[in-house]
């Protein structure tokens, strides 16, 4: 599945790195416009965690309306042992990747879902203190 070529991808690529510091799973996802599709580098690990790369093809995803900027991105393949479906969004400048994992080798292992948040690295500050906010 691809999109259609007149679709923006600019708000989704780059690079984007997890807020939380502390959690096991994607830290970071690097993603560049490929055709009509989203080449999505991720890097996973945690505190005692070794790090492993994976890459994966994504399709962006457009609002309902059907037309302008990718606000989003669906992927589907293997992050390590796990099956992986990765939902991703754009929201208020931010990336939320839903992750739903399952172990299709170990059946006694339970499917997993949890939901990271991502910035871009310089650019998840304000360049400006809210209005009404005081300057340092």
């Amino acid at each position: 599945m691809t999109t259609a070529p007149h679709t923006d991808l600019a708000d989704l690529a780059g690079g984007w790195v997890n807020f939380d510091t502390t959690a096991i799973g994607i830290r970071l996802v690097d993603a560049v416009a490929d055709g009509g599709r989203l080449a999505l580098s991720i890097a996973e690990g945690g505190p005692g965690v070794p790090d492993t790369h994976t890459a994966l093809a994504a399709t962006p995803l457009v609002d309902a309306g059907g037309d302008g900027p990718a606000v989003g991105f669906l992927a589907e393949g293997r992050l390590g042992a796990r099956t992986a479906i990765l939902c991703g969004y754009l929201n208020r400048g931010l990336l939320t990747i839903d992750v739903h994992t399952a172990h299709p080798d170990d059946q006694r292992m339970p499917p997993v879902m949890y939901r990271a948040h991502y910035y871009r690295p310089g650019l998840a500050q304000p360049p400006e203190p809210p209005e009404g906010a005081p300057l340092p």
